[in-house]
């Protein structure tokens, strides 16, 4: 993703928020339920167990379904969970509000993680702060102990924590929170590269960890600092300068692509690569067009960022079916709804 990519995710965050009266942004912070069925009229059911779940993560255990203005949540009564999964559901709803975010939303290559991620900055925001993780840092450098520290500052949970915490990070790097006991990672905030967006390995939410892993490893109560690799579930690799600790049941673990915290006294460049897509050029809906992206696998070529459609997309709608042997033929080669072959 390129750092346009970047800015607009931030564009898209605000263009949310700016749909919440600054008078509900207030109540919401007070009773995050009582908001969601008062002022955005919506219908809020606490379920035991979810049956469905995103498949792209985010850090909340809710799901919406917003055509009927339903939100269902996991309930962990007067929880700071349960507030950060009600803020994560109204940020969906707050993004099908907003007349751009979907629209730069389906130009990008993994929307979906994306939407997840908006819908988690929106939660932070509602929820915490902006001063809030500038008073923990201080002078920095940003360590894994910040986020228990605003932790205990504040209401947010540690996910909304580390959202925030995340921002403030100089260059490409994660925070990430790992369950001990099942050795998956439960939250993962990305802050992208400035320039060169996203990585193209990183860690995400339910990715399983092997058991001989160092942040595994850790007693309880300790920390480390260290130069560490981390596989995806695809088994790339990447080199990441690494602060954690562990607090019980769980690991709080920074990534960073460059040594905030003096670990080596000599840094080799760590070489990381980046999701870089095609810079293509079409025509369609009356106008040319450019976009990034990857062209149709079929025709190879790019899809329309109005309609949609790329060339094979848009002849096949051109088509008509034969009567008779019910194959799709251009429409001016079926008369009297029959093709060529049917009518010999």
């Amino acid at each position: 993703m390129s750092k346009d990519s970047v800015d607009c995710l931030e564009d898209c965050v605000e263009q949310a928020m700016s749909l919440v009266p600054s008078e509900v942004s207030a109540r919401f912070g007070i009773d995050p339920r009582a908001t969601l069925i008062n002022d955005f009229e919506l219908r809020v059911t606490a379920v035991d167990h979810l049956t469905n779940s995103r498949r792209d993560g985010g850090a909340c255990d809710g799901v919406s379904f917003l055509g009927d203005g339903v939100v269902l949540y996991a309930p962990t009564p007067n929880s700071r969970r349960e507030n950060f999964t009600l803020a994560h559901e109204l940020g969906h709803w707050l993004a099908e509000q907003a007349s751009d975010v979907y629209d730069w939303l389906a130009d990008q290559e993994e929307p979906g993680a994306l939407l997840e991620t908006v819908c988690d900055r929106i939660a932070q925001r509602l929820l915490l702060p902006g001063s809030a993780a500038e008073s923990v840092i201080g002078r920095g450098p940003i360590r894994a102990q910040h986020v228990m520290d605003l932790y205990h500052a504040t209401q947010a949970s540690r996910p909304a924590c580390s959202i925030a915490l995340a921002s403030h990070l100089p260059s490409l790097g994660m925070i990430v929170l790992i369950d001990r006991s099942t050795a998956t990672v439960i939250h993962a905030s990305v802050n992208p590269h400035p320039e060169h967006g996203w990585s193209a390995v990183y860690p995400w939410r339910n990715q399983r960890l092997d058991a001989s892993h160092p942040l595994l490893r850790l007693s309880p109560g300790s920390s480390t600092s260290r130069l560490m690799t981390w596989s995806d579930s695809w088994g790339r690799k990447a080199d990441f300068y690494v602060d954690a600790i562990t607090d019980r049941p769980r690991v709080i673990a920074i990534f960073s692509d460059t040594d905030l915290w003096e670990i080596e006294k000599f840094h080799p460049g760590l070489d990381h690569d980046f999701d870089q897509r095609l810079l293509l050029t079409g025509h369609c809906c009356g106008a040319a067009f450019e976009r990034r992206g990857y062209p149709c696998p079929t025709c190879d070529r790019p899809f329309c960022p109005k309609c949609g459609e790329c060339r094979c997309g848009r002849d096949s709608k051109r088509e008509v079916m034969c009567a008779v042997c019910t194959l799709s033929f251009q429409k001016h080669l079926v008369v009297d709804g029959k093709c060529v072959d049917c009518r010999s």
